[in-house]
């Protein structure tokens, strides 16, 4: 059963900095009523569409997993937060600001460069007159190839002049690059238009430390990182932490061939986009908790929860999932589940707009009315979980954990074969099967180990005791890896 009650308008004073999330989308019918912030509980057979004005960009609902909660006992429910972005009203897109960051190293050499100058040319064609492109290329250290500038017959020509010089060599030096390119999209950013970094990598960068600063920085300037992590050994965990960080995507490209086509959709995308940097604030009622957002990175502001979804286009819906716990009501009783706002700025600039809802429960002693749920929010929070525990596993792998990589998969194993009995979900058991391989392999992720001799303890060889003998693997091992990790993220973004 859908719950969903009134969306209002609002304006919006400030709010603070938030870490930024992933989060999914799966569009679901479901009841609504228009109404004041603090409108009533929609009854079950209610299924009304929302009644949205022409100058609404986002509509947003609520959806709990259970309608009703036991009388006089603790519980828990999961509730869903859906922002959707509405048709296109004005079909004329805003001025975009593209800054293209490729990586061109050593390791680039070849096919990867090849198809890296393609993407480029398509980027630079895709583009209209008074646009803003940059382009800039890292190997050992970073290069302006084309400096920023407005997009005219002329500068377009000048810019595939300059491309089709690109040459791979070097070392990974993605933090230069990076912080090159988010200089060169600062010079032409426009508040009223679509501003953007694309990086593309298929390598580890030679200081990560550097890259969370830098995620940073865009996401102060609203500058989101649209990440490309490009073959078998790239660093995934920096890469989509880049995105997630500065809210924008990450994307897996299995092969180089495939680069020119993720450059065209991400250009494609920015054309269907109606509400930018939107956030999602959430307010829990009386004697309710909001424990964790499943699948995201929130922030805590006192007891409310705020949740950065980024962009959004036209059609497309953001998904914020909460645990929720709440105390005992007497039997009968409405029970204030929460308030949720979604604020955000039209593509094309202007003031900041909100839309808002408020959600609530019933309580009851009657065993019959306690046993309806929503199965749909039930099973998007078991495919979140599982996706999200492949995420943090390579990351813990990552800063050299493997032990514990390795427990958070079997959790995740577990959940994923119990998920696909209750929900019969082939996909959550091929997503079993899958962590099974990851966990073999998973320790190759980990920071090489200290090399110490014979005289310091060591193996012959200068293997360190701690050394994992499946840490080698082959390319064919490590491109799955990077595949499992690429659909997890898929997941939570709400691409699949």
């Amino acid at each position: 059963m859908a719950l969903v009650l009134g969306v209002g308008l609002g304006g919006y004073a400030g709010a603070g900095e938030v870490p930024p999330p992933v989060s999914p989308q799966t569009p679901l019918k479901s009841a609504t009523t228009s109404g004041p912030a603090n409108g009533a509980l929609a009854a079950p057979v209610l299924d009304v569409p929302t009644i949205v004005a022409p100058a609404d960009l986002t509509s947003i609902e609520i959806v709990a997993s259970r309608p009703v909660i036991a009388a006089a006992k603790q519980e828990s429910v999961i509730v869903r937060v859906r922002v959707k972005g509405l048709p296109l009203v004005d079909k004329k897109r805003p001025p975009m600001n593209v800054a293209l960051v490729v990586d061109a190293s050593g390791s680039m050499e070849g096919a990867g460069i090849e198809q890296a100058r393609k993407a480029c040319a398509a980027v630079v064609d895709q583009l209209q007159d008074g646009d803003a492109l940059s382009i800039v290329t890292f190997g050992s250290q970073p290069k302006v190839v084309v400096e920023a500038t407005r997009v005219s017959a002329t500068s377009k020509a000048a810019a595939k002049k300059a491309i089709a010089a690109i040459e791979a060599a070097g070392t990974t030096d993605m933090a230069g690059g990076l912080r090159v390119g988010i200089e060169q999209a600062k010079a032409m950013i426009d508040p009223n238009g679509i501003n953007r970094v694309v990086l593309v990598g298929d390598g580890v960068p030679n200081d990560p430390l550097l890259l969370p600063g830098l995620a940073d920085q865009a996401r102060g300037l609203r500058l989101p990182i649209t990440s490309l992590g490009l073959g078998p050994e790239f660093d995934e965990t920096q890469m989509s932490l880049l995105a997630q960080r500065s809210g924008g995507s990450f994307h897996f490209v299995e092969n180089g061939d495939r680069v020119v086509t993720v450059f065209k959709n991400e250009i494609a995308r920015m054309e269907r986009l109606v509400a930018k940097n939107t956030i999602v604030e959430l307010t829990p009622g009386p004697g309710v908790t909001l424990e964790e957002a499943i699948g995201v990175q929130a922030g805590r502001n006192g007891r409310k929860l705020v949740v950065s979804l980024g962009d959004l286009t036209e059609g497309q819906a953001r998904d914020v999932l909460v645990k929720v716990s709440l105390t005992g009501h007497a039997d009968g009783t409405k029970v204030e589940l929460l308030d949720a706002i979604a604020r955000y700025t039209p593509a094309s600039g202007g003031n900041e707009r909100n839309v808002s809802e408020f959600a609530a429960l019933k309580s009851s002693s009657n065993p019959e009315s306690l046993k309806e749920t929503n199965r749909d929010v039930e099973h998007q929070a078991t495919r979140l979980r599982v996706a999200d525990a492949i995420v943090t596993a390579m990351a813990q792998a990552r800063a050299g954990d493997v032990a514990g990589a390795r427990k958070i998969l079997e959790a995740a194993s577990k959940l994923a074969s119990e998920g696909a009995k209750k929900f019969d979900d082939a996909d959550l058991t091929a997503k079993a099967k899958e962590i099974a391989s990851l966990k073999k392999t998973i320790a190759s992720l980990a920071p090489p180990p200290p090399r110490l001799g014979l005289a310091g303890g060591g193996f012959p060889g200068g293997l360190h005791k701690n050394f994992d003998v499946e840490a080698a693997q082959p390319a064919a091992a490590s491109l799955e890896m990077r595949k499992s990790h690429g659909r997890a993220m898929s997941e939570l973004q709400g691409d699949l």
